[in-house]
């Protein structure tokens, strides 16, 4: 109903006493330095906002801090809009509702993720999916490379229609890539890694990654696209591209916790598989059972040095040929290209791939899906979930020893964290659940003063260096899965970030900040502006703003020293 267009969003202060213990002692010091209101978060008995699979909701380039978020018409709150905020880093956001589409079901996989070409400036996003045809829409060119000239405005800035494909696929069988679709992630493609990326015949270099998964719960594979910005000298505008499908489902499917870049170029992924049980009713738009996570076995690593053409196991041995048999190549596009050993083109990772798996856990496990993942600055993936294994549920740091040279293959470490941190008055780790609140993970190199490891200065998701230590730290942002000290029909939301150093091979675990309050859902995080020194924590805030409107969607900032 095009409600609030251009409005501006003042940065009202949350009524939750956010804890100021500095923690300066350790190795990252988090200082609070504010809490903006974003909207009023729909009143729905799922979260569409804030789900652990959203990437991204909060996303900065150049100088601008970008924003997604459902948020309730005012006409009739059982309709929720798509809302776009954008401030100067540190400012005040404004929004701009997209106000024509309409989302009505109450389903917590429906989430809107946002994606910025950091060449031509689009904004992409796909929204309100859970195994339906894909809803995607992107912007005018040049909104966020020439922010200052951009007239915020959905009137203007979102002239196009809402697209059941991808531009530049149009022909493509519709009801193979885009149908039964959920969990769309986005995510910037550094420069190191464009490098890598094989010509195909799309022409350009692209610089954004879309993947997501076609089919349903323990029945479904995951795409990988890449999109190759307009180009303003041959007219051509911007296009995706199909990579292929990477990850096969065989009666069951992959969760991933994430897709991170490193320096060097290598993309990451880990995930678990679900494995299928027919179900139906109400528990499904809640991710629960039967078809739920119980169903849940094995962490599975894999990884990409060329943007997700081709995949190798932790000892570099090849697993996947994702090549679409029917891609054009060119002169460039030679036969090893094409056909990596005994794989043929269109060869997707599959459940029985050799070397995939590097933890074995059983059905009833404990392992959940789609919980965290990050790449630090030595190249070493660290990935958080969680297990039963000791007879509590509990939460588990899985980590990749980076590669000592390109002969020499990293090797996996897993150990639970400490269920009592001294000095956190949340017992954060004390009460995990077996479907409880899923957490953050995010790495800041000692390297360099506020370096990003999910971020380096070409945006990429995570750092690789010459794989020295550097000295990281790995802050885990954790959400309580306590009831609520003042309710106990209620659950906590207190949160707590966790910190442990590459120095002390990430076992020494120290409380680096926490709150009583404010993080109702699950947190994401901004990976691009912690290269900046702040870590910006997107957060539904159900203990209500300072003046009683209710549930609300912050970004709370702290920075890192």
């Amino acid at each position: 109903d095009g409600d609030y267009h251009g409005a501006p969003l003042t940065g009202r202060v949350s009524t939750i006493p956010w804890i100021k213990a500095s923690y300066c002692l350790l190795a990252a010091c988090l200082r609070h330095l504010q809490t903006t209101q974003l909207g009023l978060d729909p009143p729905t008995t799922n979260r569409l906002n804030g789900e652990s699979f959203q990437q991204d909701a909060l996303v900065t380039f150049n100088g601008y801090q970008y924003a997604v978020f459902w948020e309730a018409s005012e006409r009739n709150t059982s309709i929720r809009h798509v809302v776009v905020a954008r401030r100067v880093v540190g400012g005040e956001f404004e929004k701009l509702v997209l106000g024509d589409y309409g989302q009505v079901e109450d389903d917590g996989h429906d989430v809107i993720s946002l994606g910025i070409s950091q060449t031509d400036g689009s904004l992409h996003l796909i929204f309100d999916q859970h195994d339906n045809d894909l809803r995607y829409r992107s912007s005018t060119l040049g909104v966020a490379t020439s922010p200052t000239q951009t007239i915020w405005s959905a009137d203007v800035l979102f002239t196009s229609s809402i697209l059941n494909f991808l531009p530049g696929l149009s022909s493509i069988d519709k009801p193979t890539h885009f149908s039964n679709v959920t969990y769309p992630r986005f995510l910037d493609i550094p420069r190191q890694a464009q490098k890598l990326i094989p010509r195909i015949g799309a022409g350009g270099t692209p610089d954004l990654l879309l993947e997501l998964r076609v089919g349903r719960s323990g029945l479904g594979d995951d795409w990988l696209y890449h999109y190759y910005p307009a180009d303003k000298n041959t007219n051509q505008g911007g296009r995706w591209v199909e990579v292929g499908k990477y990850l096969l489902g065989v009666n069951n499917n992959p969760y991933i916790n994430g897709l991170d870049f490193d320096l060097q170029g290598n993309l990451h992924t880990t995930w678990t598989y679900r494995d299928f049980i027919n179900d139906t009713g109400k528990d499904v738009a809640v991710q629960a059972g039967p078809n739920g996570p119980e169903n849940n076995h094995d962490l599975n690593y894999a990884y990409s040095s060329d943007g997700g053409y081709t995949w190798k196991n932790t000892w570099g041995q090849a697993v996947a040929n994702v090549h679409a048999p029917t891609i054009p190549s060119t002169a460039e596009a030679s036969s090893e290209v094409r056909r990596i050993g005994n794989l043929p083109p269109g060869t997707p990772i599959a459940p029985t791939s050799p070397g995939i798996v590097v933890f074995g856990i059983p059905k009833f496990g404990g392992i959940l899906n789609q919980e965290a993942q990050t790449v630090d600055s030595a190249g070493r993936v660290h990935v958080l979930n969680r297990e039963n294994g000791t007879g509590v549920e509990q939460w588990f740091h899985y980590w990749r020893t980076p590669s000592s040279d390109k002969s020499t293959s990293g090797y996996w470490i897993r150990t639970p964290l400490p269920l009592s941190v001294p000095g956190d008055p949340n017992n954060i780790t004390g009460i995990v659940g077996v479907i409880g609140k899923r957490g953050k993970l995010i790495s800041v190199s000692g390297s360099s003063t506020h370096k990003n490891t999910s971020a380096s200065s070409e945006r990429s998701s995570g750092q690789g260096s010459d794989h020295g230590d550097s000295g990281d730290t790995l802050l885990a942002i954790l959400p309580s899965n306590a009831p609520s000290p003042n309710n106990l029909t209620t659950q906590s939301s207190a949160l707590t970030i966790l910190q442990s150093t590459s120095k002390g091979q990430f076992e020494d675990w120290a409380v680096a900040w926490t709150s009583a309050g404010g993080c109702g859902w699950e947190p994401l995080v901004d990976r691009y502006r912690i290269l900046e020194g702040v870590l910006s924590l997107y957060l539904v805030n159900l203990d209500g703003s300072s003046d009683g409107q209710g549930r609300v969607v912050e970004v709370v900032d702290l920075q890192v020293a």
